[in-house]
């Protein structure tokens, strides 16, 4: 048997042509993004466990975010006085984008000690409410 385009050399020509066009307006609609659109979609892509349909928008979004963040980066090492950037200046550069995770975790971290804390004072508060007035903490027909 034939394959669909041995058997009609017409239609895989027209549809390799159809390919390169879409690659090529594409190409123009990605020649002001920081990134190759198809390389970005491939990092979001690689990190979804389930499959999405990705919108458009949220390609683009997401180049022009990363592009926005190595020119902070850029910005921070450009602050460097010496001629010759390292991989040093680079990654105290990129410090922060790195510990945003870490931080997270603090902030979780703290936020269940104060949880902690509040219940501890509520039922101390309560407790110095008891004392301050036992009447209250009567029962109807006790006295």
């Amino acid at each position: 048997m034939q394959s669909m385009e041995q058997a009609n050399p017409v239609a895989g020509a027209v549809e390799e042509i159809e390919g390169i066009e879409g690659d090529e307006a594409e190409d123009e609609e990605s020649d002001h993004l920081p990134f190759p659109n198809a390389r970005v979609v491939r990092i979001v892509r690689s990190a979804l466990k389930n499959e999405h349909q990705i919108k458009k928008d949220v390609k683009v979004a997401a180049n022009v975010l990363l592009g926005e963040i190595l020119a902070d980066i850029s910005t921070s090492m450009d602050a460097e006085p010496y001629n010759t950037l390292s991989i040093e200046h680079f990654n105290k550069a990129a410090r922060k984008y790195r510990e945003i995770a870490l931080n997270q975790k603090r902030i979780r971290r703290i936020q269940k000690v104060l949880e902690k804390q509040r219940a501890e004072l509520d039922e101390i508060v309560t407790e110095i409410e008891l004392e301050a007035n036992p009447e209250s903490s009567l029962t109807p027909g006790q006295k």
